[in-house]
């Protein structure tokens, strides 16, 4: 009879982790194809702002940084008030100020619509991912960590796809009107499908105070941990982020290539992003978390020169799968459980979403910044892709080798 119950519950258990990787997967998914969007569009914005291409992408930066503050305050409300409530409320948040994006008439107004997205975007990160990772199994938590983070890689797919179909004719504020749809419904589904996350619901039973007890970021010896998890999270954006931004702008400006072959390159690198994702994430429950970081990391430096030579067919194809494999998949194939591994169940939303998210600060919204910057100076804007991408590359490596590994724990 015991037997019997544990098997039920164990069975249980396995659909909810299904339900919450699909329905958490999709809305990071079309949080990311929603994000997207907007750099398809910085040439469109340069002209119609009459702005350079720096301040184009500052509406990026922008969004990223704004992630910070929603992946903190989201998190402390995920660690207070329950993963499940607060994810629903994040989605709702940002496919608003999506919405509202495609009505900005000047470029001030896009960029306030723009950092509230961003608010959104990191509270959805900070509480999605810990409550993923609380409801999957110890064993399926890597593999499950690299389809999640593929959902970035479908969300670029899905907003290249848009913009090859859409493009002429919604123009690119109506593509902004469309892409919030899908992560509403989304938002529905988990209100109504997905439970509370059992791990957190039994750390909030057992606790005295029901505040969220920060200070455990910094204190009881996991200084490091959060320190670490930081570090991690700007060096992987640092490798990614030049990327994101930049690569349709390259293949536009310096290639001169129509909106199609824009549209397929973006689809190939993608599509390379899931792959390496989903191998990354399952090898990552065999050798480990920071392995798969150091290899992909490797990897991709050695890839990191494509920018140069995006004019040859045959090398952008080739290369272009390469550095979507390595560095929007395998780089990041591991964080999601990785970073979470980092932090107590009682601060995981916290910690998770102020440390993913002062990386998107940092890496995400600076390092794009100083790209543009810099291109200038060094020979173009391939040649900043390029250095960029190269040294976060090996400085991810390094400090991957610095912290424990984590595969195979239990959460705490």
């Amino acid at each position: 009879m015991k037997d019997a119950v544990e098997t039920k519950r164990d069975l249980e258990a396995s659909r909810n982790g299904i339900k919450a990787l699909i329905s958490i997967g999709l809305a990071w998914a079309f949080d990311a194809m929603d994000f997207s969007i907007l750099t398809f569009v910085l040439v469109d914005i340069m002209k119609d702002y009459h702005v350079p291409l720096t301040l184009a992408a500052g509406v990026a930066s922008a969004t990223t940084f704004a992630r910070l503050g929603g992946g903190f305050f989201g998190g402390l409300l995920g660690d207070y008030w329950g993963r499940k409530a607060s994810l629903v409320l994040s989605i709702f948040w940002f496919a608003v100020f999506e919405f509202l994006t495609g009505f900005s008439i000047d470029f001030t107004l896009l960029y306030v619509v723009r950092i509230f997205y961003g608010i959104g975007m990191g509270a959805m990160y900070a509480n999605g991912t810990p409550m993923l990772m609380e409801l999957m199994p110890t064993k399926w938590r890597g593999i499950a960590s690299g389809i999640m983070q593929s959902g970035f890689s479908f969300g670029f797919i899905f907003a290249a796809l848009i913009y090859r179909n859409w493009y002429g004719f919604l123009g690119w504020h109506g593509l902004f009107y469309v892409a919030c749809i899908p992560a509403v419904l989304v938002a529905i589904y988990i209100w109504w499908q997905l439970p509370e996350s059992t791990r957190w619901k039994n750390e909030r039973a057992e606790q005295t105070s029901k505040k969220v007890p920060i200070s455990q970021l910094f204190n009881q010896g996991h200084t490091w941990s959060t320190i670490h998890a930081a570090i991690i999270s700007v060096l992987a954006f640092s490798v990614t982020y030049p990327i994101n931004v930049f690569y349709a702008t390259l293949l536009t400006k310096n290639g001169h290539f129509d909106t199609a072959v824009v549209a397929d390159t973006i689809i190939l690198l993608n599509v390379a992003g899931i792959i390496g994702n989903v191998i990354g994430g399952y090898v990552s429950d065999l050798i480990g978390r920071k392995w798969v970081i150091v290899i992909s990391g490797i990897a991709t430096l050695f890839c990191s020169f494509l920018f140069l030579d995006i004019t040859n067919d045959t090398l952008r194809i080739v290369f272009t799968f390469l550095i979507g494999l390595f560095s929007i998949g395998g780089v990041w194939a591991a964080i999601p459980t990785y970073i979470a591994e980092h932090f107590r169940t009682s601060v995981r939303s916290t910690g998770q979403g102020t440390t993913y998210h002062f990386g998107a600060a940092l890496g995400g919204a600076i390092v794009p910044l100083i790209v543009s910057s810099v291109a200038p100076y060094v020979g173009g804007l391939a040649w900043s892709m390029t250095y960029s991408v190269a040294i976060a590359s090996v400085l991810i490596s390094v400090f991957a080798l610095l912290y424990k590994e984590t595969k195979g724990m239990e959460l705490e």
